[in-house]
């Protein structure tokens, strides 16, 4: 299905490429020569995922919304976001979806390329402080009650969306984290120091630990207000509204973050995510372009001011 403010070029083209990328999920067709080995690989890692965990994929549907468009000499260039939606069955019927954002190219009614487009990464070279806030304050801070309800809607409805009080960045899991933390009713500290504390004050000024995954992994274990969390040995002890950390190259570099949504039916966490925009995807990241052998995980469970132990 494709969706176009103004079609300017094939439609035909474009929905012939969209159906034949789709079918690869279920095992059918051949490799499209414009699907880049490393996606097809993720695709087939998503493929084999779905047989492992014994899910059934019911059906997939894709939307192709065009950002901007332009051409040079006989090539038109789209900037596209890519967004999947797969229904899946285990004893329950539900769907994942992801969001991504792409660039195709087209000359003589020929699809030249089509690409993920490149997300820079993050550089690492901030200093974290160690938060020195102490007394009568920092006993309230850690009664504090995490709303796990709230933080869950906040990721539900704004994981495909920009909510404008905050800013969007290239690199925007953590900051989407960390407002569903802050929608769940966990306290910022810290200000005005960029690296001590948990804060955003606004679109110019937030703390590393808010907007940075490396940040956010180093702050977690050592927090003595605002963030409470203690990390768990097993995704199967994270409730929802607990968080997940990805170092995808297992060189010690955090890359990404999500935030527990929902459970299968196996007690497997299913998360919600921002860059690649991610709805119910399974917590390994097993069927990304980014993952490797060496990936690493930390799981950590948000003290909710309910109870010291992680619950279901």
């Amino acid at each position: 299905m494709l969706k176009w403010g103004i079609i300017l070029f094939n439609r035909d083209l474009l929905e012939r490429y969209l159906k034949e990328r789709l079918q690869l999920y279920f095992g059918e067709g051949k490799r499209n020569h414009l699907i880049q080995e490393n996606e097809y690989q993720a695709i087939q890692r998503k493929v084999e995922l779905y047989h492992k965990r014994n899910i059934k994929l019911v059906k997939t549907y894709g939307n192709m919304e065009v950002n901007n468009i332009w051409s040079e000499k006989d090539v038109t260039y789209i900037n596209y976001t890519l967004h999947t939606r797969y229904f899946l069955k285990q004893t329950d019927l539900y769907f994942e979806e992801a969001q991504e954002e792409r660039q195709m190219a087209i000359e003589k009614e020929e699809i030249r390329y089509d690409i993920s487009i490149p997300i820079p990464k993050d550089i690492i070279n901030f200093e974290i402080e160690e938060d020195e806030n102490s007394g009568s304050e920092l006993s309230v801070e850690r009664n504090n009650v995490y709303n796990r309800f709230n933080a869950v809607k906040y990721a539900e409805t704004w994981w495909d969306g920009h909510n404008r009080e905050y800013p969007l960045y290239a690199n925007d899991c953590t900051n989407f984290i960390s407002q569903c933390l802050r929608a769940g009713g966990v306290k910022m500290n810290g200000m005005p120091k960029p690296g001590t504390g948990w804060w955003y004050k606004n679109y110019s000024a937030s703390s590393y630990s808010w907007r940075v995954a490396h940040a956010l992994r180093r702050y977690l274990p050592g927090s003595k207000t605002g963030i409470k969390a203690e990390e768990v040995p097993n995704q199967k002890q994270l409730s929802l509204g607990d968080i997940i950390l990805y170092d995808f190259e297992g060189d010690g570099v955090w890359n990404h973050c999500t935030i527990v949504v929902a459970k299968d039916e196996n007690g497997e966490p299913l998360v919600n995510a921002h860059t690649v925009n991610s709805r119910k995807r399974y917590w390994s990241y097993y069927d990304s372009s980014a993952f490797t052998d060496n990936i690493n995980y930390k799981f950590f469970h948000i003290i909710d001011g309910l109870t010291n132990s992680p619950i279901e």
